[in-house]
C-alpha cells in the first residue's frame, strides 16, 4: 500500500492568483486573419488608416443639395425657388454640377455633387413643376458629413493589444480591411485521470464515471479566449501519466482533473516535482483545496481536483484568469448584485468558501451540495465569498453574489 501524503502549506486564495498569473506568459505568436473570424481576438499591430471615412463628402439627410447661399431668406411665406437637375440615389451619385439657381434631390449617405456645399431637409421644401421651394435657410455645410469626419487618411485608429468587439470590427470593415493580423490563442492541454474515468458516450461498468472535468475545463479555456486540446484520459499509471503530460508540454498551458488529492493517488505532485518545480500544492478554498500549479520546461501546469464541482469552481478562480492573460485578453470584471440571504449557513470549514447560491425573488440560496454534484454548478446563478473568519451568514442578511455568467 502507498503511503497518503499530506498536503504541503496551505496558501491563500489571493496568493494562489498572483503565483499563477505571475507564471503564465502573454503569447507572442500572431497569425492573420478574416475579419469575419476576428471577433474576441487581440490585434497584434497598430492599425493606420489607408482611406478617409467617409471617403468623400455625403448627405447626412434626405433632402436636396444646394448651394446655401441661394436659400438665404427664405421662409414659409417667402420661398426660395430653385430649379431641379436631376437626383442622387445610393450608388448612383449625380454626375452634373450644381450652380446657382439649381439644386438637386439627394438621399442620405450620397457623395454631395460638385458645386453644391449643403442639404435642405425635405420637409422643409415643396417640389413644383420642375422647381422646388425652399422655406428655411441653410448655411455651408449644414446636413453634410465632410470626407474624413469620422476618420482621416493617416490616422493610427486601433493599437495593438486591442480587444476586438463588435464596434471594432465595424471599424476595420469601414477602412476595407479584410484581413488583420491577431494574436494566436493559446493551447491549452487538458488532460483527466483515473482508472475510474470514462470517456462520453462509451459503455460504462460499476463503479466508472464519465468524464466531466475535460468537458468543462475546454468549456472555460474557450470563453476565455484559449483554444482546448483534449489529450484523453490517462489511468492512475505514474509512468503513463509522466508520458502523458511530457507529450503535453508542446502547447502553453497543461490542466490535469484528479491526482492532485492526498492519498494513494497522489501522482502528479511527485510527476512535477521530478520533471520541475512545484510551486504550491493546496490552496484554503472550499470546495478546491488540493489545487496544485507548477513549472515543468517553463510551461506551467495547474493540477485541479477530480471531483466536478471543486474543478470547475476552480478553473473560474485560477484558469480562467490565466488564460485570458496568455491570450492578452483583459480580464473579466464580474459582475454582483446584492441580495439578502434566504436562509442561514454556517461555516466549519476554516478555509474562504466559494458558496454557490440561486437566486430567487430576491433572495440567495445554498445551491452547493457536494464537490461530486456537477449540478452544485449547474443550478448556481453565482457564489458568495465567505471569508476564513465568517462562521455564519444570517437569514435575511445582506450578501453579495458573484454571478457566473
Amino acid at each position: 500500500m502507498k503511503r497518503m501524503s499530506p498536503f504541503r502549506k496551505l496558501i491563500s486564495y489571493e496568493e494562489a492568483k498572483k503565483i499563477v498569473l505571475e507564471n503564465v506568459k502573454p503569447v507572442e505568436q500572431t497569425e492573420e486573419i478574416s475579419i469575419d473570424e476576428a471577433y474576441e481576438r487581440v490585434l497584434a499591430e497598430d492599425l493606420t488608416a489607408k482611406i478617409s471615412v467617409p471617403p468623400f463628402d455625403r448627405a447626412a439627410m434626405d433632402g436636396y443639395a444646394v448651394k446655401a447661399e441661394d436659400t438665404y431668406g427664405a421662409s414659409r411665406f417667402k420661398p426660395k425657388k430653385l430649379k431641379l437637375l436631376g437626383a442622387a440615389y445610393p450608388g448612383k451619385p449625380f454626375n452634373g454640377k450644381v450652380g446657382r439657381g439649381e439644386c438637386i434631390q439627394i438621399a442620405t449617405g450620397c457623395p454631395m455633387p460638385a458645386g453644391a456645399n449643403a442639404v435642405v431637409m425635405v420637409e422643409n421644401t415643396q417640389e413644383r413643376e420642375g422647381f422646388v421651394e425652399i422655406y428655411k435657410p441653410v448655411y455651408p455645410i449644414a446636413n453634410v458629413a465632410p470626407k474624413g469626419e469620422d476618420i482621416e487618411k493617416g490616422d493610427k485608429i486601433l493599437k495593438a493589444g486591442t480587444y476586438l468587439t463588435p464596434p471594432k470590427i465595424g471599424v476595420l470593415a469601414a477602412l476595407g480591411e479584410k484581413t488583420v493580423k491577431v494574436y494566436v490563442k493559446p493551447n491549452v492541454s487538458i488532460i483527466s485521470t483515473g482508472t475510474e474515468i470514462k470517456e462520453v458516450g462509451s459503455k460504462i461498468e460499476e463503479g466508472e464515471i464519465y468524464d466531466i472535468n475535460s468537458h468543462t475545463l475546454s468549456a472555460v479555456v474557450m470563453a476565455n479566449g484559449g483554444s482546448p486540446v483534449r489529450y484523453g484520459i490517462i489511468p492512475d499509471s505514474y509512468e503513463e501519466l509522466k508520458l502523458g503530460i511530457k507529450k503535453s508540454l508542446k502547447n502553453d498551458l497543461i490542466v490535469l482533473s484528479g491526482g492532485s488529492s492526498v492519498g494513494t493517488r497522489d501522482l502528479l505532485y511527485n510527476i512535477i516535482e521530478e520533471l520541475g518545480e512545484v510551486l504550491f500544492h493546496g490552496v484554503q478554498v472550499k470546495p478546491g483545496k488540493p489545487t496544485l500549479f507548477g513549472l515543468i520546461q517553463g510551461k506551467p501546469v495547474l493540477g485541479m481536483p477530480g471531483y466536478p464541482t471543486s474543478c470547475l469552481s476552480n478553473a473560474y478562480l485560477f484558469l480562467a484568469p490565466a488564460v485570458r492573460k496568455m491570450a492578452r485578453i483583459p480580464e473579466r470584471e464580474p459582475k454582483k448584485v446584492k441580495v439578502k440571504m434566504g436562509h442561514r449557513f454556517a461555516s466549519s470549514s476554516g478555509r474562504a468558501q466559494f458558496l454557490t447560491v440561486k437566486i430567487r425573488d430576491g433572495k440567495a440560496y445554498q445551491a452547493f451540495k457536494e464537490s461530486g454534484a456537477i449540478t452544485s454548478m449547474s443550478e448556481a446563478d453565482g457564489y458568495i465569498l465567505v471569508p476564513v473568519n465568517a462562521d455564519v451568514i444570517e437569514e435575511g442578511e445582506e450578501v453579495a453574489v458573484t454571478l457566473l455568467e
